[in-house]
Formats: C-alpha cells, sequence, structure tokens
C-alpha cells in the first residue's frame, strides 16, 4: 500500500469536501497529524473510523502557547489509545516569531520526555533551526522518530541519518527550483525513507496552485521511481514496512489480516 506518512486531514481545512478527501484517501494508509489537542482528537476520531488512518497527537511550534501542565497530563492519556501511533508534530520554527522561540524550545523538550516516557516516536517538525533542533534532541538522547517534510541539504542530511531518525520528504521536492533538496532525496537511504503530503499544503507537481491532500502522495511516489530508477512495486513494499516497523504497526496489520479471513 501506498502510505502518507503526514496529512493534516481535518474539517476545519477542507469544509464541505472534506468526506469526498476522506473517501478519496481511503484506499492509502494515511497518518493524520495533530497541531494542537483539538485537532489531535479530531484526527483520532477520524482514525478510528477508517482501518488504515492512524494518528499523531501533539503541539505544533505555532500553537505551543496552548501546551500547559494540564493539557499536558491530558496529552499523555491520549497517546495511549492504540491508534495514535507518534507524539507530533513537534519541534521548533524561526521563520515566523508566532509564539515565542524559548516558550518553542521548552515545549519541545516536555513533548520529548513524554514521548520518552511513553516509548513513542517523535515526529519533528524543524524550519530555520535545525542546529537547535538537534542540540535538543541530542541533550534528551530520544532518536526514535522522523524529521518531517525535510528542508535542508545533504549537510543536515547526514546528521540526522546518523542520529538514526527517518526521513520524510513532501511536495516541496517535486519543485522546480528545489535541486539541492532533489540532491539530500536522492541521498538518503532507501530504508530510512517515506514520503508526505503535508495536506493541505505543498502540493507536489504537476497540481501545485491547488489545495493538496493525501491521494497526490502517489505523485511523490513517481517522482522519486523516475528519479532513482526504481519500480514502484518495490518502493511501495519497502517504504511500507518503514513505517510498520517505525511506528510499531506489523502487529497491528497481522490481527487485521486474520481477523479478515473469518
Amino acid at each position: 500500500m501506498i502510505i502518507d506518512s503526514h496529512a493534516h486531514l481535518t474539517s476545519s481545512y477542507y469544509g464541505k469536501e472534506f468526506p469526498k478527501i476522506v473517501e478519496r484517501s481511503s484506499s492509502l494508509i494515511v497518518n493524520i497529524v495533530g497541531y494542537d489537542y483539538e485537532s489531535s482528537l479530531e484526527a483520532l476520531g477520524l482514525a478510528k473510523e477508517e482501518k488504515n488512518f492512524f494518528t499523531s497527537a501533539g503541539f505544533h511550534p505555532y500553537d505551543i502557547n496552548k501546551l500547559n501542565e494540564g493539557v499536558l497530563l491530558s496529552l499523555e492519556e491520549l497517546l495511549k489509545e492504540e491508534k495514535i501511533i507518534a507524539l507530533g508534530e513537534i519541534g521548533l520554527d524561526y521563520y515566523r516569531e508566532i509564539t515565542d522561540f524559548s516558550l518553542q524550545r521548552s515545549g519541545f523538550e516536555k513533548q520529548i520526555l513524554l514521548a520518552k516516557k511513553l516509548g513513542k516516536p517523535i515526529i519533528i517538525h524543524s524550519r530555520n533551526s535545525f542546529e537547535d533542533v538537534l542540540s535538543i534532541v541530542k541533550n534528551h538522547m530520544y532518536f526514535k522518530g522522523i524529521f518531517h517534510s525535510f528542508d535542508y541539504t545533504i549537510t543536515e542530511l547526514k546528521k540526522v541519518l546518523d542520529l538514526g531518525f527517518l526521513v520524510s520528504f513532501s511536495g516541496m521536492v517535486t519543485f522546480s527550483r528545489r535541486e539541492g533538496l532533489r540532491d539530500a532525496l536522492k541521498y538518503a537511504p532507501i530504508d530510512r525513507l517515506l514520503f508526505e503530503t503535508d495536506s493541505p499544503f505543498l502540493t507536489p507537481e504537476p497540481f501545485r496552485g491547488k489545495r493538496n491532500e493525501p491521494i497526490y502522495v502517489k505523485c511523490l511516489y513517481e517522482f522519486y521511481s523516475d528519479l532513482v530508477h526504481i519500480d514502484l512495486t518495490s518502493l511501495e513494499e519497502k517504504l511500507l514496512d518503514n513505517f510498520l516497523v517505525l511506528f510499531k504497526l506489523k502487529t497491528f496489520f497481522e490481527k487485521e489480516a486474520k481477523c479478515s479471513k473469518f
């Protein structure tokens, strides 16, 4: 199966089109990623309705001001749900100072500690903040997870891979002026790789200019297949294995397969 490893598939982004988007996405495995508590709850509700949908719950750096001690305890309870596979997205974003940078760093650390306590992988958001992100994860010695929508060079990619993280590439890699990002994609080992839409953002070519949705992740599979000359079937199998191993879902799918026989 094809995987969209990171999508914000919530009704607030899609309005009346939301049911149709969900229906088109149901042929995929989709990780619906929360950016605050409410969006994480909505994502979980949808994941419970669709067997191939999963959820990650956490606070994006732009929403980190919503994370207080009481909410952190609620997040901890939420993360115990079977269909919540990771804590995320979490991290730092210095592109705009929408939330205070010191508050972002503090919230990032709190969420890493929670993930470490629960043994959950983390989904890292890093924009114009690579060195601080790396410093924080090294300080807490927690390297289980993925750098989502990777947007750096081979230099940064090597550091991420050396720590044991996976990397996920979004539609940005298809943009015409992103040769450096394509070089990083070609360098990334296939056993550390995933693709994502980051819906509704970062729509890949040839659909750029339209609102993104999970089904467009197929464009990234096809793009990579042409870029490195690998057949699509082999690519799908390898990335599926990466996803199931990282998020500890092999047992879940084996159980589902047994149930479907009866």
